[in-house]
C-alpha cells in the first residue's frame, strides 16, 4: 500500500476497466504479429507522448514461436498504465508483469512500433503450476466468434502450447487443452468497500451527490444511435435513476477536448469526458471483430483526499473519463449491447468493480450490468440495472442497507450410480436456491462441458445407454451455478473401455522405424484404429492392431481408438513421433602426423559433426586401404603404440546416413627431439549462446601432444 506523505504536492491516481471483444485462441494465434516465451525483468513507467501514463517491461525471450523475434532476444514491451512520481494511472484490462515472472505473449504493435500486448490482457498468459492463465478478472466482454458472454478458461500448458505452436506453423491443431475451472458463486452481504475498485486496498467513491456530476462528449461513434449520444444518455440515466442511490449523473453537450485529460504536468484536467471513436488513440489499435479488440475503458480519478462515509474511509473521486474505440462496428452497436457497454463503463466511472469478481467478504453475481462478460449481439440487459446493480449502487451510494444477496444452487440430492439390463435408467437431481432453476444433462465426468444431452433441461433424466456411460448435471440459477457428481449407468456384460497404456513420444532418425503399442481392457473383442493427427481427428487412418509398425518421414502425432463389441470406445493421448534429419559425418579436424621420438607414443585426433550415434576404426595404411585394422581403435582419439619405424593411419566414420574418411596422418620417426612450434594460432570467433565453435593450432616439433586451457595465456 502506498504511503501518502504530508510534503507530497500532489498525487493523483485513476483507476478504470476496459470491455472486450474476445478472439478465439486460433483467431489470436493467427493475428498476433509475434508470439514468445518470455521472462519478465526491470520496468519504468513514462509518460506516452498524448499524455497518459505507460509501463514499458523488457522481457527475454526463451522461445520465439512466431514473428520477428529470436530466442535469447532482449525485448521492451508497452502497456497502458503506471506510475510516474506520485502519479498512478490503474487500467483494470492492461497486463501487468511481475519481475522473474514467465510469460506466454501474444505480441502487436502501436502507432510508434513498439510491441504491445494484443487486446491488452487477452494477449497475457502467466506460466502457474502446469496452466496458462489469463488476468481473467480483467476481461470483460464477449467472444467475437459466437457473440456469446466469454468466459475465460483454464488452460493446460503443454496442450495449449503444443496447439499455439502448430497454429503458429500453419499446421491442423486440435484444442484439447481446456482444463474444467468451474467457480462456485457465494454472494453475501459486504461493507461499501467491497463493492469499488480499490487503489492500495482502498476503494474510490465520488463525495459530491445530490450535487450532479456533468459528463461532456467529444466526437461521435460512426454507426451508433445518435452517434453513441443515445447509449451515453441512456446509461448516466440508470445509474442518476437507481432506487434508493443518491447518484446524479448528467450529460453537458460537447467538449473540444479529445483526450482524457492525463496531461504530463500530473493532473486530470477536472472534465468529465466521454470520448468517442478515441481521438487520441488512448486503447491501441482499432476495433477488428475477427481478430477480438478492446471497446472501451472508463474509470475515476482521485488524488490524495479522502472521505468517510458508513464507517468506512474511501479515496474521493475528482474527475472521471470514458474512452470508446475506434472502428467498432456489428448489430450490437445499434442495440442493447452498445447499451449494456457505456453503462458498464459508467458503473466504473462510479468505482463499482466487475460484481462476479469480488475482494474477500464481497457478494457477488453473474447477472449484472456490472458482470465481467456480456452478450453483445444477443444482449437482454441493455442499460437496465440488475438486482446487484443497485444492491452495489445502494449500498456504496444511499442509505448503506445491504441489499440480501440471492441464494445460488445447492444441490441436495446427488444422481446416482445405477446397473441395467436391457432396461432405462432414472437419473434423479434435488437443488435448493432462488428460483428458478434450470437444468443442463451432460455426458461424460462432472465438469465436461463438451457432450450436452439436446432438450435435457429437468431435474429427471431418463437414458438407455448401450455401453456403460457417465452422466452429470448443472444447476444454474441468476446467482451462480452447481455440478453434481459424476453418476454412471453401467451396462451389465458390456463394460466401458479403458486404455491402461500407451507408448511414449519419442525421437527417432529420418529413414527409421518405431512401434506404437497400446494396452486396454474393457469388454471383448475389442479393435484397434490408429489415426495420424490429434486426438478425434479420424481422417487420416493409419493402420489397426494393439501395435504399429510406423516410420514417419516428417515429425507425426498419432493417436488410436478403442472399441469393443458393444461399440463403446476410448481414445488415446497423442503420441508425438518427432523425426530428427539424419546427416551423414563430416570430418572438421583432421588427424596431424608430425615426427615422434623412436619408442614413443602419439595421440591422434579426429573431429566430425554428423547424426549420432556414430562408429570409429582407425586403419593403419593409405587412406581406404581397410586390410590393417587397429585393434580397440574405436573412438575418435587414438594412442598409437610404440613406434621404432614412420607409419601412417587414417579413421573411418560411418553412421545410419553415410561415412567419411579421414586424410592420412604420417608418423615420421626420429632420433633427434625438435622443440614444438606454433606456426597458426587459433583465431577468435564469435558464437550464438548456447552454439559451439571449433578452435584450430597447428605445430610443428617431435612428438607433439596438445592441451587446451581456458582464460588468459
Amino acid at each position: 500500500m502506498k504511503r501518502f506523505l504530508p510534503f507530497l504536492a500532489i498525487y493523483a491516481s485513476t483507476a478504470l476497466g476496459a470491455t472486450f471483444l474476445v478472439p478465439s485462441d486460433e483467431v489470436l494465434v493467427r493475428a498476433s504479429r509475434a508470439i514468445v516465451i518470455a521472462t519478465a525483468g526491470d520496468a519504468h513507467s513514462r509518460y506516452a507522448p498524448g499524455g497518459w501514463i505507460e509501463t514499458v517491461t523488457q522481457l527475454r525471450v526463451e522461445e520465439a514461436i512466431k514473428g520477428p523475434v529470436s530466442s535469447g532476444d532482449m525485448i521492451t514491451v508497452t502497456e497502458l498504465g503506471g506510475t510516474v512520481g506520485n502519479i498512478s494511472y490503474v487500467v483494470p484490462g492492461s497486463p501487468r508483469y511481475e519481475s522473474g515472472e514467465r510469460v506466454l505473449l501474444f505480441l502487436e504493435t502501436n502507432d510508434r512500433d513498439e510491441w504491445v500486448s494484443k487486446n491488452m490482457a487477452v494477449g497475457k498468459f502467466a506460466f502457474s503450476g502446469g496452466h496458462l492463465i489469463r488476468d481473467s478478472e480483467e476481461l470483460v466482454g464477449w467472444d467475437a466468434e459466437t457473440g456469446a458472454a466469454h468466459r475465460e478458461p483454464l488452460r493446460n500448458e503443454r496442450r495449449f502450447l503444443t496447439f499455439v505452436r502448430d497454429i503458429a506453423a500453419g499446421h491442423t491443431a486440435h484444442a484439447d487443452y481446456v482444463v474444467q475451472n468451474e467457480r462456485l458463486i457465494t454472494p453475501n452481504a459486504a461493507s461499501p468497500s467491497t463493492y469499488l475498485l480499490q487503489i492500495g486496498g482502498r476503494g474510490l467513491r465520488w463525495n459530491r451527490f445530490p450535487n450532479s456530476v456533468v459528463f461532456l462528449s467529444h466526437g461521435t461513434q460512426p454507426g451508433a444511435l445518435g452517434g453513441g449520444l443515445t447509449s451515453l444518455q441512456r446509461g448516466l440515466a440508470a445509474w442518476t435513476g437507481a432506487p434508493g442511490a443518491n447518484v446524479s449523473y448528467q450529460y453537458g453537450g460537447t467538449t473540444s477536448i479529445a483526450q482524457t485529460g492525463f496531461v504530463p504536468g500530473g493532473n486530470a484536467d477536472g472534465v468529465n469526458t466521454v470520448q468517442f471513436n478515441d481521438p487520441a488513440n488512448e486503447i491501441s489499435g482499432s476495433f477488428q471483430s475477427a481478430n477480438g479488440a478492446t471497446l472501451a475503458i472508463g474509470g475515476a480519478w482521485n488524488d490524495s483526499s479522502t472521505h468517510s462515509a458508513f464507517g468506512e474511509t474511501f479515496f474521493t473521486i475528482t474527475e472521471a473519463d470514458l474512452v470508446v474505440q475506434d472502428g467498432i462496428t456489428g448489430a450490437g452497436l445499434t442495440g442493447p449491447g452498445f447499451d449494456h457497454v457505456i453503462t458498464h463503463e459508467l458503473g466504473h466511472t462510479l468505482g463499482l468493480r466487475h460484481s462476479d469478481e469480488p475482494p474477500a467478504g464481497g457478494t457477488n453475481t453473474s447477472n449484472a450490468i456490472m458482470n465481467s462478460s456480456v452478450n453483445f449481439n444477443n444482449d437482454s440487459f441493455g442499460s437496465t440495472l440488475q438486482a446487484w446493480d443497485i444492491e452495489a449502487i445502494d449500498a456504496v451510494y444511499g442509505s448503506g442497507v445491504v441489499i440480501p444477496p440471492c441464494n445460488p444452487p445447492v444441490i441436495t440430492s446427488q444422481p446416482q450410480s445405477v446397473s441395467i439390463i436391457n432396461t432405462a435408467a432414472n437419473l434423479n437431481v434435488s437443488a435448493s436456491g432462488d428460483v428458478p432453476l434450470q437444468y443442463q444433462w451432460f455426458i461424460g465426468a462432472t465438469g465436461n462441458t463438451s457432450q450436452p444431452i439436446s432438450g435435457q433441461t429437468a431435474a429427471l433424466l431418463t437414458v438407455q445407454p448401450a455401453v456403460t456411460t457417465q452422466y452429470w448435471v448443472r444447476v444454474t440459477n441468476s446467482c451462480g451455478t452447481a455440478n453434481s457428481n459424476t453418476a454412471t449407468v453401467t451396462v451389465n456384460g458390456c463394460p466401458a473401455v479403458t486404455i491402461n497404456s500407451l507408448s511414449l513420444s519419442t525421437l527417432i532418425i529420418q529413414g527409421k522405424s518405431t512401434t506404437l503399442s497400446v494396452d486396454a481392457n474393457g469388454g471383448s473383442a475389442l479393435t484397434f484404429q490408429w489415426f495420424i493427427g490429434n486426438p478425434g481427428s479420424t481422417l487420416v487412418p493409419a493402420g489397426t492392431g494393439s501395435s504399429l509398425l510406423v516410420h514417419p518421414s516428417v515429425t507425426t502425432n498419432y493417436w488410436v481408438r478403442v472399441t469393443n463389441s458393444c461399440g463403446g470406445f476410448a481414445d488415446s493421448d497423442v503420441i508425438i513421433i518427432t523425426v530428427q534429419p539424419c546427416n551423414a559425418p563430416a570430418i572438421v579436424v583432421q588427424p596431424n602426423g608430425g615426427d615422434i621420438l623412436d619408442g614413443t607414443s602419439a595421440v591422434l585426433f579426429v573431429g566430425d559433426t554428423g547424426t549420432k550415434p556414430e562408429n570409429y576404426q582407425w586403419f593403419e595404411g593409405a587412406v581406404g586401404n581397410v586390410s590393417t585394422p587397429v585393434t580397440n581403435a574405436t573412438f575418435a582419439s587414438f594412442t598409437t603404440p610404440q613406434l621404432l619405424a614412420s607409419t601412417s593411419y587414417w579413421v573411418r566414420i560411418t553412421n545410419d546416413c553415410g561415412t567419411a574418411d579421414s586424410q592420412v596422418a604420417q608418423l615420421n620417426v626420429v632420433s633427434t627431439c625438435r622443440a614444438a612450434v606454433i606456426v597458426s594460432q587459433p583465431q577468435d570467433q564469435f558464437v550464438s549462446n548456447g552454439s559451439t565453435a571449433t578452435l584450430r593450432v597447428t605445430a610443428t616439433g617431435t612428438s607433439l601432444t596438445y592441451q587446451w586451457y581456458q582464460g588468459a595465456v
